[in-house]
C-alpha cells in the first residue's frame, strides 16, 4: 500500500482539525454556565490536539511509505487512523452530539495512538539507508 491514503487522511483530519478548533474556541454558546463551558472547551482542544498532532504523524507515515514498502507503516497508519477516530471522533461525539454511551472505548483510542507510534518505531528500525 502507497502513502497516498495516508497523506490523504493527514489532509483531511488536519483540516477537519483546524475547524473543530476554531469552533472549540469561538463556539460552545448554548453552554450557559461558565465553568462547565470553559472544562468543555479544554475537553475539546485536547481531541483537537491530539488530532492535529496525529494527522501530521500520518503525513510522515504517507511521505515514508512513498519511498518505502513496510507493512509496519501500514500498521502504524491504520492504527492512528482508528486511535483518532476512537479518541478524538468520541469526544467530538460526547461533546457536540451528546453520545455518553460510547465515552468507555476513548482510552481504547489512546492506546491505539500509542500502538501507532510504536509500529512506526519497528517501521523506522527496518528502513534501509541510501547510500
Amino acid at each position: 500500500m502507497g502513502g497516498k491514503i495516508w497523506i490523504v487522511l493527514a489532509g483531511v483530519l488536519g483540516a477537519v482539525a483546524v475547524g473543530l478548533g476554531a469552533y472549540a474556541s469561538h463556539g460552545l454558546g448554548f453552554i450557559e454556565d461558565a465553568a462547565v463551558r470553559e472544562a468543555t472547551r479544554a475537553t475539546l482542544q485536547t481531541a483537537v490536539q491530539q488530532q492535529m498532532f496525529h494527522a501530521l504523524a500520518l503525513l510522515g507515515v504517507g511521505a515514508l511509505a512513498q519511498r518505502h514498502e513496510s507493512r509496519w507503516l501500514v500498521v502504524a497508519g491504520v492504527l492512528f487512523t482508528v486511535g483518532v477516530l476512537l479518541f478524538s471522533g468520541l469526544i467530538y461525539l460526547r461533546i457536540l452530539g451528546g453520545v455518553d454511551s460510547l465515552r468507555a472505548f476513548v482510552p481504547w483510542g489512546g492506546s491505539s495512538l500509542i500502538l501507532g507510534w510504536l509500529a512506526l518505531a519497528v517501521a523506522g528500525m527496518g528502513l534501509r539507508s541510501r547510500a
